[in-house]
């Protein structure tokens, strides 16, 4: 009988193709009881509540090369962002049937931030399309959603990985997959004296929104660990990877599947989280039961 787990998957742009992978070892060996997804990760786990299994996902997210919709050149333009997201939208609805989440396998949830209200608002119910629509209105680059009395933008803005609402699907064993870069934990002082002159990479526009977000978003994940307490951390965020790079779907998804086959044949608790407990357990060990108030408001 396989062991009972929720999953906690992260935001990461094209980093989160990751999921697929590790969502293709994670079914052989656990029954997945429900999923909570931000961002990136809200598409990934709401394709697989909804019905499809990791093969079926991964099949779309190779065709990703063939279609506009998360490529530079798709130019449904928006005063609001580069994008309007209408044909994301559009294939949010084919790719999951038009199906609500209370239809799903599973239970799923997705996190968005609401500009109207300032807070996270969750998605248990209604259209799969609508959920992760709203959790991926990253800002400037998509415009935000418009739905109902709500004005959604990316939840990753607040939670890139939501585990402190873990508690809400389920008391199954807790995996949170990271697909962020690693935070720099180190910091130095400006060099003035140096006549060195190395030569800068060009970023893009939107490359310098994303990094930036990217950066702050991993500092978020690493709060959210070390408070949180999951009973397994995957970390599956391919550091050369590229935010935008979603036609590497293979790279990524093989790369899912490495770490996760890794992390679960010698799991131990990341050693910056120790370091974290040891040095604030004084604090550390209330956080994990500051569950996040959640309103019903149906």
């Amino acid at each position: 009988m396989k062991e009972k787990a929720t999953l906690i998957l992260g935001g990461g742009s094209a980093l989160g193709l990751a999921h697929i992978g590790v969502l293709s070892v994670l079914e052989e060996q656990y029954e997945i009881t429900g999923i909570i997804g931000s961002s990136m990760g809200s598409i990934i786990g709401g394709l697989y509540s909804s019905g499809l299994n990791s093969e079926e996902i991964y099949k779309i997210a190779k065709s990703f090369k063939n279609t506009r919709i998360f490529s530079p050149l798709n130019l449904d333009r928006t005063i609001q962002g580069i994008f309007d997201g209408k044909s994301l939208l559009k294939a949010f609805l084919e790719w999951t049937e038009g199906k609500k989440i209370e239809e799903g396998k599973i239970p799923f949830i997705a996190c968005a931030y609401d500009l109207i209200s300032k807070s996270t608002v969750l998605f248990n119910k209604g259209l799969y399309a609508d959920a992760m629509r709203a959790s991926t209105s990253l800002p400037v680059l998509f415009a935000p959603y418009k739905f109902k009395q709500y004005l959604f933008i990316d939840g990753g803005i607040e939670h890139p990985l939501p585990l402190a609402f873990s508690s809400v699907l389920s008391q199954d064993k807790v995996i949170a997959v990271n697909v962020l870069p690693e935070a720099q934990k180190s910091a130095c002082f400006i060099n003035l004296e140096s006549d060195e002159i190395t030569k800068s990479k060009r970023l893009g526009r939107t490359e310098v929104i994303f990094n930036a977000v990217l950066q702050n978003q991993a500092y978020l994940a690493i709060r959210d660990i070390a408070a949180f307490s999951p009973d397994i951390v995957i970390e599956a965020g391919m550091a050369d990877g590229h935010p935008f790079a979603f036609h590497k779907a293979r790279d990524f998804y093989n790369y899912g599947r490495k770490q996760t086959i890794e992390t679960l044949a010698n799991y131990k608790e990341p050693r910056f989280i120790t370091a974290i407990r040891k040095h604030y357990r004084n604090l550390i060990r209330y956080l994990p039961n500051l569950n996040i108030p959640v309103k019903d408001n149906t």
